[in-house]
């Protein structure tokens, strides 16, 4: 519009632009600012960013601070977070070991014992007898009759309130305190409550070693006593009469054992003195064959021999001799 002002109205010829100029305007246009700065994000600090060269602003140097602070603070965060995590787990395994587990699994309790049934008694039928008539109670047999081994001797009667040593001496005693006539022979009727005092009852009194039973075995319970008197005091003598079912082979044992016995001068009215350390010997009266030991008081002496089936017994060798004389034949 200005042009044609200018002409008058008439169109100009239009100028020719060459490249020049248009370098010349644009370089003489003003430049536009900058843009603004895009916001600054923590991650920007973290990456490096990508610089150009046709930027023309002067690069902002990167801040250390913030980036330090950002890193400290993740790491304290991780550590929160695993340090959590590990409870969780230890929670979770105490829940499931005392609770979960006894839940899903309980302890299997041994089942109780299976009742025992006993079968009934099985009643066995009691076949009908008949009911025999009554019988008279038994009665223990009687202490049989004494009957003495010897002959043409008097009898004297010796009663024992009780089977025992003090009593039995002091009968002895009792005794020989009425027996008056020397070098005599007198037979002992030995009884106690019930009857005859039993050989069974009396050798192992004398003669602890021994015991009934073996004494039953070997000889009857009926035997004699007698008391030989001399000078030097009351001596006895006992005679004992094998059992139908022993013998001589037998009892000889039992006899030969009594040598060591300790109990030997039990076998006397009175005490006999020490026994002699020779032991005993073998010796013979009146053509009996005979074991014999002395004591030391005068006239004590203990002979065993055998006449026929009876084992004569005399703490005198005098009153053995006598007996041997007496003896029924």
């Amino acid at each position: 519009m200005e042009g044609l002002k200018q002409g008058g109205g008439t169109m100009q010829a239009p100028k020719p632009f060459t490249p020049a100029e248009f370098s010349r305007e644009v370089a003489s246009r003003p430049t536009p600012p900058p843009p603004p700065p895009s916001r600054i994000t923590p991650s920007d600090f973290s990456s490096p960013r990508p610089t150009t060269s046709t930027s023309p602003m002067t690069p902002v140097p990167p801040l250390a601070t913030p980036a330090i602070e950002e890193e400290k603070g993740g790491n304290g965060k991780k550590l929160l977070l695993w340090g959590g995590i590990l409870v969780l787990v230890l929670v979770a395994g105490i829940v499931g070991y005392f609770y979960l587990y006894p839940m899903l699994f309980p302890a299997q309790t041994p089942p109780p014992p299976a009742p025992v049934v006993s079968a009934p008694p099985v009643e066995t039928p009691t076949p009908a007898t008949s009911t025999p008539a009554a019988q008279p109670a038994a009665t223990a047999p009687a202490t049989p009759a004494h009957h003495s081994f010897l002959t043409g001797v008097s009898t004297l009667p010796a009663t024992l309130s009780s089977v025992d040593m003090t009593t039995f001496r002091l009968a002895l005693q009792q005794a020989a305190a009425k027996i008056t006539a020397q070098n005599s022979l007198t037979e002992i009727a030995l009884s106690a409550t019930g009857g005859q005092v039993a050989s069974s009852s009396l050798l192992p009194l004398l003669l602890p070693e021994l015991n009934q039973a073996a004494v039953q075995g070997l000889f009857n319970d009926d035997f004699t006593m007698a008391l030989f008197t001399d000078a030097n005091g009351s001596w006895p003598v006992y005679v004992f009469q094998l059992s139908a079912s022993s013998s001589q082979v037998a009892a000889q044992p039992t006899v030969t054992s009594l040598e060591t016995s300790s109990h030997l001068a039990d076998l006397f009215a009175t005490d006999p003195g020490t026994q002699s350390p020779n032991g005993f010997k073998s010796g013979q009266a009146s053509g009996v064959l005979t074991r014999y030991v002395t004591f030391s008081k005068t006239g004590a002496s203990l002979n065993f021999g055998w006449v026929s089936d009876k084992l004569v017994m005399s703490t005198s060798y005098a009153g053995f001799q006598k007996t041997l004389a007496a003896l029924a034949k």
